[in-house]
């Protein structure tokens, strides 16, 4: 049996969020209506690697960024 282990890099994750919105252009703002947030507060978490967004967020945002959910 193969151990294997993977491992999400928050802090990784949550520059690469940020780079993608601003390379399509999109504010804090922006995604917070996008994903129906009532506030910007999480979007805010994710680019600093406090925590990561929810699946179902994950999908949208691949949607909105036109990228594969598995590359977030």
């Amino acid at each position: 049996m193969i151990n294997s282990k993977t491992s999400i890099d928050m802090i990784e994750t949550g520059k690469y969020l940020k780079r993608l919105a601003r390379r399509r252009g999109y504010s804090v703002k922006d995604i917070q209506h996008y994903l129906s947030l009532a506030c910007p507060q999480p979007v805010y978490r994710w680019y600093k690697g406090a925590i990561l967004p929810s699946v179902d967020n994950l999908l949208k945002l691949s949607e909105l960024y036109h990228v594969h959910m598995e590359e977030l």
